[in-house]
Formats: structure tokens, sequence, C-alpha cells
């Protein structure tokens, strides 16, 4: 065996290390409105207290924008979504103002239903995209990976 070998098996026998979440999606709080075939959903995902994630618009120096993705699925299309509650925060770094999130960030999405799709066990999954900030620096990405039962 190899040096190249031994390496290699002790990097995948090494566990990984879980990145620390600014953000926490709070599941019990999800609204969920019903009209004929479609869905309003508004989730809500609320950020560490001494932080802030970087706005979904308006970045600047190389700082990462704030984005939810959705994964797809035949049960049903989603039609609009929004940031519906956003508490915006003025933060001055290098002499420059940015716009930043803090405490609460709500996203509205409205799902129009599939014929035939209406079962207990449809399922949203997405991903909350975020860069975090505190009051001395600004951390690696993050990516908070989120479902919920419909």
């Amino acid at each position: 065996m190899n040096y190249y070998s031994i390496f290699l098996s002790l990097i995948l026998s090494v566990p990984t290390i879980a990145q620390k979440q600014f953000v926490s999606f709070d599941n019990e709080a999800v609204r969920i409105i019903k009209q004929k075939e479609e869905l309003t959903i508004v989730l809500p995902f609320n950020i560490l207290e001494g932080y802030h994630i970087q706005a979904a618009m308006e970045t600047k120096d190389n700082l990462i924008p704030t984005e939810i993705i959705f994964e797809q699925n035949v049960n049903y299309k989603i039609i609009t979504q929004n940031f519906t509650l956003t508490n915006y925060d003025i933060v001055v770094l290098n002499e420059f103002t940015h716009r930043v999130l803090n405490k609460l960030l709500e996203m509205t999405i409205t799902l129009k239903l599939s014929k035939g799709s209406i079962n207990s066990s449809m399922k949203l999954k997405g991903q909350l995209m975020y860069q975090a900030c505190d009051d001395k620096q600004c951390y690696f990405p993050r990516v908070l990976d989120f479902k919920m039962t419909l």
C-alpha cells in the first residue's frame, strides 16, 4: 500500500464536521392556506441573535445574496415565491453600507396542485442558501436543507 492510499483512507475515515448553522427553519410556525387547487405556504426562518445574513438582492463587494430554491415535484407546480417578511438592517463594512437581514425571514410560495395529487404524503423540499456575518467577520456560505409535509 502506498502513502497516498494510507492518507486517503485516513481522510475518508474521519467523520465530517457539521458546519454551524446561523439560520433555522421553524417547521411548527409554517402556515398553509388552501384555496381550491392552490396552496399558499408561509415558510418562517429564524436568524440567530448576533448574526445577520446578506439581503436577497442589492449585495455588494462579492457577498453572496440569500436565495431559496425548491425541489421540483410532480404533485405541484410553484406559481410564485417571494420574500414576504424581511427584517432589514443597515451594516457598515469597510466604509460601505450594506442591507442585511436579521431575526426573522419569511418566504411565501403559492403551489398549483396537479390533478389527483391530493394526498397526505406530499412533501415540499428546499434549500436556503445564505452567507452569515457578525459584527467582526463574514462566514463561508451555508446551505440549510428544509422539508415539510403538505
